[in-house]
C-alpha cells in the first residue's frame, strides 16, 4: 500500500459517505412515509403498492450499495501495483460506479415525486400536515446526497486513483 492518497481517491471516499447517507435517509423516510397522509388525507407520502414507490425501494438501495462498493473497489485497486488487466478493471469501475449512483439518485427522486408534489405543490386550500413537510425536507436532502455522490464519483472518474 502507498502512503499518499490521490484526489480521486478522496473524492471517491466522500462519494461513498454521501451515498451511505442517502441510503440511510431512504430507509428512514420509507419507514416514516409509508401511510403518512400528505394532503387532507388524499394521498400517502409513500404507498408501496404504487410501482414507482416499490421500484424506488429496491433499486435505490441496490444501485446505491453497488455504486459504493464499486467506488471502494476502485480506490483499493488504485493502491495495488498490477498489470494491464487490473488497470482495465479499475477503468471499468470508474465508469460503472458513477452510473450506478446516478441510477440510485434518479430512482430515489422518481419514487418521491408523488409525495413531494402533494406536499410542496398542492392547492392552497388543502391542509398539508407538518409531518409531511418535515419528511419532504429529509427526502430532498437524501436525494441531493445521492446526486452529490454521483457527481463526485463522476469527477473522480476523470482523475487518476493511483499515485505514480
Amino acid at each position: 500500500m502507498k502512503k499518499s492518497i490521490s484526489i480521486a481517491s478522496i473524492l471517491s471516499l466522500i462519494a461513498v459517505i454521501a451515498v451511505v447517507v442517502g441510503v440511510i435517509l431512504l430507509g428512514i423516510v420509507m419507514a416514516a412515509g409509508e401511510g403518512l397522509e400528505i394532503a387532507s388525507g388524499s394521498q400517502p407520502f409513500y404507498d408501496f403498492t404504487r410501482p414507482e414507490d416499490s421500484a424506488m425501494r429496491v433499486l435505490t438501495l441496490t444501485f446505491g450499495i453497488v455504486g459504493a462498493v464499486l467506488l471502494v473497489a476502485n480506490v483499493v485497486l488504485g493502491q495495488i501495483k498490477g498489470g494491464k488487466i487490473l488497470k482495465i478493471v479499475a477503468d471499468v469501475l470508474k465508469i460503472v460506479a458513477p452510473a450506478a449512483l446516478l441510477v440510485a439518485a434518479l430512482y430515489f427522486a422518481y419514487g418521491s415525486f408523488t409525495g413531494l408534489g402533494w406536499t410542496f405543490f398542492s392547492n392552497e386550500e388543502l391542509q398539508i400536515y407538518p409531518e409531511a413537510i418535515a419528511l419532504g425536507g429529509q427526502v430532498i436532502f437524501g436525494i441531493a446526497s445521492c446526486f452529490v455522490a454521483a457527481i463526485l464519483a463522476l469527477v473522480a472518474s476523470f482523475l487518476k486513483v493511483d499515485q505514480d
